[in-house]
């Protein structure tokens, strides 16, 4: 088997198991225990989403991304963002616009990304991102 067929089967089952605890009991329990955790550290502020948008975030409606999936299923704080949906959709739309964010590290990458969202860079062309990164 081929390096890139090993690589895409670890994807496909990367995927499969994401898919499975994202619509678990265990991850709408951890969602809850981070707005909590959030909330308390930042209070009387409001959770806001990372993404351009600013606006407050909400448990009920809103999304947690994925920063890093080494722990997946046991995540850290600082592993989970908050983003309402459309900024969230913007962010996967970005990383999944080039093969070329996958060389970065993951943190890395959605911070680059994030920053390109928010207005910090101009959107690279996907040809740029293969040059550069």
């Amino acid at each position: 088997m081929s390096p890139w067929a090993r690589q895409s089967q670890g994807r496909n089952a990367h995927r499969a198991f994401y898919a499975d605890y994202i619509t678990s009991a265990k991850w709408y329990s951890r969602r809850a225990r981070w707005a909590l955790e959030e909330s308390t550290r930042i209070a009387p502020a409001l959770i806001l989403c990372r993404g351009r948008c600013g606006n407050a975030w909400n448990v009920d409606r809103d999304d947690l991304h994925h920063c890093v999936y080494d722990r997946l299923g046991d995540e850290a704080h600082e592993d989970l963002w908050p983003m309402c949906r459309s900024c969230h959709t913007r962010l996967h739309e970005l990383l999944d616009s080039s093969r070329s964010w996958r060389k970065l590290p993951k943190r890395q990458a959605n911070r680059q990304a994030l920053a390109i969202l928010a207005g910090r860079n101009e959107p690279p062309s996907p040809r740029s991102l293969t040059v550069y990164l």
